[in-house]
């Protein structure tokens, strides 16, 4: 409501004047009719504003009069006649155009004619002036102009008892409550501002105008401004410009500053007090030289000195940086031409003083030449670094890298066997070499890529045999660990390589031949000193070529028993020939990929010569591995953990998860990209149903549309990659209790499993390791219970004392949910022990540490702390006993607090007594949890943790697993009291401490994941994840952060996934990762981005040119995109690179009849699936 017309509503009182409305007295609120009259003081204000107002009209029209006068003179008649015309039929008054002009908040830059086109309703109705001393002071030009109008009288809708009639404005006015009256003067002009832009949205889309005033729900549609996308700042070459501005200075901090020290102030505070001076004895005692002055002691510097102009300098510009860095680099680097770091140090500035290069708008072709200019820059300083650092192997290695990116292939090859010549046992430079070999695209070709494998292991073992020769005059033992572990290395890649070329059988052929070589070698080869290596191989050729059966074969006895029996007219045992396959039909491309797969998965080990059909090795020689295929690849070995490393080499190239002990996950052998291929990841895609509730891009909640809610997902954190230390916890774990590797010990073809068990039975025949027995048992448990009981009862049958196999007997019963069979194993084994061997009882502490673990994971805890005090004490355990008494907890927590105390055993003790004291550990910790609470327990591990770090050891082995089970104890507390409650905080702080010291420790990353995502905050996720990647971005942490972001939400971030994806294969440690690029093209198939998948198969088979696998996906998924062209050049390319293809293509599948594209009479049913 508004009151009448010629009357002014007076301001409100102030707080400060308010009467007391509580007074005791009685206060009487005024009525309508009670209130004063006021309309003669709000008469004498307005007569005052309209005289002002008035006379800066005057002043505003003689100012305009002499404008125009002054365009008149420039301007025809006729134009005139026109612009006054139209300036009169468009314009209300000049007079008013002033006014708004001079109250307007809007910048003066814009225009008033802008502002009089304004319609928008509020602009409207400032111009009905409902005063009517307003309307009396207009002049006779403007009264006349409106009464042409004629505008509708408001009606007057009734009126009060006092005499003052009220309107109903149903169209309202918000500025009665903004500015407080109704006079035309109070109200401020304006204009609407951005178009129907929604400030935190793109520029692309704007809201559209018809759903504005149609009073409904806002529609977002595309603007016309779309398809011209403005950089925003910092990134727009509008602005680039400024980085490289001399006149722009950048702020820098000085040392010392209280920025951030001072808490109780809530501002930035700049010191701007005086320099203190120096004293004069500084410059002499720091330089040693008395710099006197000429003015004499007592002269003094003048107050506008180039110091003081310095020191009150704010900062320096980015060629003003550059230019300072450039000249200390280049000073670093003339005082010390033999520091490499200053020179790598300087080389890496080049890349940050190229930043300034890029800039304006061409900045996008310029970076091109820009880069290579760069480089040409680099190679310079690398040639002066090589010029005085000749024999260093950093150097030569970036050199070759940087020169990459500007040489040829050959001018690239030339200089790498230049510089392999001059440094033939550089370890690092073959390493570099076989990496350049496998990933280029240009010069790859399978059989030459091989002859590099065979060139470095043919180098290397020439140091080697070096080494061994002298090894009984020399202690250097060390060094032949480091020359026989890299030689490993090398095999298995090149053994890998074969593999997924498509060449199975000679991948399997050589490592069978050198496990051969050096596990079952004759014992006369290494007591007689008259035996060279080159008879050695003469020897072996005969073993090998005679055919007999070979390592993982079913019946061997190895090599050693052939040269044994060689001269007792003993014949190799026959083997059955192949049963020939079925030929199946073939009428279409994909049923020849599948065929070709089919044969691939059939055919593993070598055939033999007597054994194979002559039309098959006459179809397919590669059938058969000749002893001219591995000669090359065999070496001898001498240490143990080559020996070791060798092994374990096999389960890694059958694509299990079974890792050497005492080897972590900071170690190369756990984040090689070559070699970790074969991962299984079971549960990385969300499920189906999670992908159904992605696909609501949008709900409506009463009408209205909305994005649809980021649901976290409460799931358990165990299905990551297999990175952590893997021991008989693991091995056995059942899936929703910990982090199992069961699922992984899987092996699909029977083949491989076949091998794999007699692999197996040959090793533990060979030398015994329990971690090696232990893993058997979990690869036989993969497969069936029946099978694992019986291969643990043949092997306790021989060591019925091992405490370990016990231990791993009652582990692989509680995994398939027979509790009731593993606790009569312990029981057993706890009934037994003490008539074990001293050296078998040490082991004792696992069994009591495990069994209690078992009974309070099952909630039983009052059975699991009288295991615990069983060990404390000396005691037989008794399921049906008593609680145990305060003296007998007494007794036994003493006894933990001795055996914990004893911590120089962790890290320098034998095998049995390491393991025997972490076990004690998890006991004590567990007694502490169970007896008191969390925070007693977490003490025991934070003093043994404390204790391997004052030896410096808190990255090895035993602190990480020592780690592992400090964070297993806390999330199965959390676990199993969950309506109590916990403090994520806590586990927050311990996980973040682990990960700091092992980023790659998945059973971490999975459990830090957990727990934020009952916080629901994934800032702290992301942050974690971008510190791992930016230190170490390896093959694991990609495929967590990835398989993070596909689970964490439900429907989870597509553009986040394919970002992720994206950077891990532009890193150069995971860009030939086969499995990235896999499960990137899979992913945008799901997605239905058929195209966006065609293209990542053309990058991957340039990424990963040794791959048949992807060859092959990309066919299979993606035969209906691609054309007959394209299928020609996929064939031909796998051809050029020396694929092996075991089914001949006809040319009729790639041209249908009509010649113009592939003719698939099969659906592809599984890329139907993905999508």
């Amino acid at each position: 409501m508004s009151s009448k017309e010629h009357r002014a509503i007076p301001p409100p009182p102030s707080f400060s004047t308010a009467p007391d409305m509580n007074d005791s007295t009685g206060f009487a609120v005024p009525s309508f009719s009670s209130a004063p009259d006021l309309s003669e003081l709000a008469d004498d204000e307005s007569r005052k504003k309209e005289r002002k107002h008035k006379k800066h009209k005057r002043e505003q029209t003689t100012e305009k009069k002499e404008r125009g006068r002054h365009r008149q003179r420039s301007r025809s008649s006729e134009k005139q006649h026109s612009f006054s015309h139209h300036r009169r039929r468009r314009s209300r008054t000049p007079e008013k155009h002033s006014s708004r002009r001079r109250r307007s908040r809007t910048p003066e830059k814009q225009s008033s004619s802008r502002r009089r086109r304004s319609r928008s309703p509020e602009s409207r109705s400032r111009h009905r002036t409902r005063s009517p001393h307003s309307r009396s002071s207009k002049r006779p030009r403007s009264r006349e102009r409106r009464s042409r109008r004629s505008p509708s009288p408001i009606p007057l809708t009734g009126e009060l008892k006092t005499g003052i009639r009220y309107i109903v404005d149903k169209r309202g006015d918000k500025d009665n409550l903004t500015y407080g009256g109704l006079h035309s003067y109070d109200v401020p002009s304006y204009h609407r501002e951005g178009g129907g832009y929604v400030i935190g949205l793109s520029s692309s889309v704007k809201i559209d105008k018809a759903s504005a005033t149609s009073g409904r729900t806002l529609q977002i549609i595309a603007s016309r401004l779309s398809r011209k996308k403005k950089l925003l700042r910092y990134t727009d070459a509008a602005y680039t410009w400024k980085e490289t501005d001399k006149d722009m200075k950048r702020l820098r901090i000085r040392p010392g500053s209280n920025i951030g020290t001072e808490k109780d102030i809530n501002f930035i505070r700049i010191d701007g007090g005086e320099t203190p001076r120096k004293d004069e004895n500084d410059q002499v005692i720091s330089s040693g030289v008395d710099y006197r002055s000429i003015e004499g002691p007592n002269a003094t510097e003048p107050a506008g000195s180039d110091d003081d102009e310095q020191s009150t300098e704010e900062g320096e510009s980015f060629d003003e940086y550059i230019r300072r860095r450039t000249v200390e680099l280049n000073r670093k680097v003339d005082k010390d031409r033999h520091d490499v770091e200053a020179w790598m140090e300087f080389i890496a500035f080049q890349d940050e003083a190229a930043q300034g290069l890029n800039v304006g708008a061409d900045g996008k072709f310029r970076s091109k030449a820009n880069k290579s200019s760069l480089n040409e820059v680099k190679m310079a300083i690398f040639e002066k670094a090589l010029e005085a650092n000749p024999s260093d192997e950093t150097l030569l290695s970036a050199y070759l890298a940087c020169g990459e990116e500007i040489w040829d292939t050959l001018t690239l090859l030339q200089h790498w066997d230049k510089a392999l010549k001059a440094r033939p046992e550089s370890i690092r430079l073959w390493a570099d070499y076989i990496n350049l070999r496998q990933t280029n695209f240009s010069s790859f070709s399978f059989s030459q890529c091989v002859k590099v494998f065979e060139d470095c292991i043919s180098t290397l073992n020439k140091l080697a045999r070096r080494l061994q020769g002298v090894r009984k005059n020399e202690d250097n033992l060390e060094a032949r660990e480091n020359i026989e572990s890299v030689m490993v290395y090398v095999l298995l890649r090149a053994c890998l390589f074969m593999k997924q070329a498509g060449y199975h059988e000679r991948g399997f052929g050589t490592l069978q031949a050198v496990v051969e070589f050096t596990l079952f070698p004759p014992r006369i080869f290494s007591m007689s000193l008259d035996i060279t290596f080159e008879d050695m191989l003469a020897e072996f050729s005969d073993f090998w070529d005679s055919e007999v059966l070979r390592f993982g074969e079913k019946g061997a006895k190895g090599w050693k028993e052939y040269y044994r029996t060689k001269y007792e007219d003993v014949v190799g045992e026959n083997t059955e020939s192949p049963e020939p396959e079925d030929v199946e039909d073939v009428y279409s491309l994909v049923d020849w990929v599948r065929l070709e797969e089919s044969k691939e998965r059939n055919s593993r080990l070598p055939m033999k010569m007597k054994n194979a059909p002559p039309e098959l090795v006459d179809e397919d020689p590669y059938v058969i591995t000749l002893s001219d295929d591995i000669r090359e690849f065999l070496f001898n070995i001498t240490t143990g953990e080559a020996r070791q490393g060798l092994i374990y080499s096999i389960f890694v190239f059958l694509g299990l998860p079974f890792t050497p002990p005492g080897v972590g996950t900071n170690t190369h052998f756990c984040v090689d990209t070559f070699t970790h291929n074969e991962l299984k990841l079971d549960g990385f895609w969300p499920s189906t149903k999670q992908q159904l509730r992605g696909s609501l891009l949008l709900t409506y909640i009463d009408g209205i549309p909305m994005e649809s809610e980021r649901v976290t997902s409460d799931r358990q954190p165990y299905d990551y990659p297999v990175s952590y230390p893997v021991g008989t916890t693991e091995l056995f774990a059942r899936y929703d209790h910990w982090f199992s590797c069961v699922a992984n010990c899987h092996v699909d073809n029977q083949l491989e499993a076949d091998f794999t068990r007699n692999a197996f039975q040959q090793l533990l025949a060979l030398k015994w390791t329990n971690h090696l027995a232990v893993c058997y048992i979990s690869f036989e448990s993969s497969y069936a219970n029946k099978s694992a009981r019986r291969v643990a009862k043949t092997l306790l049958k021989d060591r019925q004392t091992n405490v370990t196999l016990w231990n791993a007997y009652a582990q692989m019963e509680k995994s398939h949910g027979k509790l009731k069979e593993a606790r009569k194993v312990y029981q057993t084994a706890l009934a037994a022990y003490r008539s074990f061997p001293n050296e078998d009882q040490v082991m004792v502490p696992l069994v009591y540490s495990a069994f209690a673990q078992l009974e309070w994971e099952e909630g039983r805890s009052d059975e699991a702390l009288k295991i615990l005090v069983a060990c404390g004490t000396d005691e037989s355990y008794d399921e049906k006993g008593p609680t145990p008494s305060s003296a007998q907890l007494l007794r036994a927590q003493r006894f933990y607090a001795q055996k914990t105390s004893q911590l120089s055993q962790l890290t320098a003790g034998t095998e049995n007594e390491m393991d025997a004291a972490y076990h004690y550990i998890i006991c004590y910790a567990l007694f502490q949890l169970l007896t008191q609470d969390i925070n007693e327990a977490s003490n025991e591990f934070e003093h043994a943790l404390e204790y391997i770090q004052e030896r410096h050891a808190e990255r090895g082995f035993e602190s990480e697993l020592l780690w592992v089970a400090y964070a297993k104890l806390t999330f199965q507390n959390v676990a199993m009291n969950r309506r109590a409650g916990y403090k994520p905080g806590h586990l927050r702080h311990l996980l973040n401490r682990a990960l700091i010291l092992f980023p790659n420790n998945t059973v971490f990353i999975g459990l830090y994941v957990w727990n934020e995502a009952k916080t629901k905050l994934y800032n702290r996720v992301r942050s974690m994840f971008a510190k791992s990647l930016e230190s170490d971005p390896n093959v694991i942490l990609w495929l967590s952060s990835i398989r993070t972001e596909l689970h964490y939400h439900e429907p989870y971030d597509v553009n986040q996934v394919r970002s992720l994806f994206e950077s891990s294969i532009e890193k150069t440690n995971t860009r030939s990762s086969i499995l990235l690029w896999k499960l990137y093209i899979e992913h945008e198939i799901q997605c239905g981005e058929l195209v966006r998948a065609k293209s990542l198969f053309y990058r991957a088979i340039r990424a990963c040119p040794w791959s048949k696998e992807i060859c092959l996906l990309g066919i299979r998924l993606l035969s209906r995109q691609l054309s007959e062209k394209e299928l020609h050049e996929i064939v031909s390319l796998m051809m050029e690179k020396e694929i092996r293809l075991r089914q001949p293509i006809d040319d009729r599948l790639l041209v249908d009849n009509e010649g113009d594209r592939l003719d698939i009479d099969t659906e592809d049913e599984e890329a139907a699936a993905l999508m």
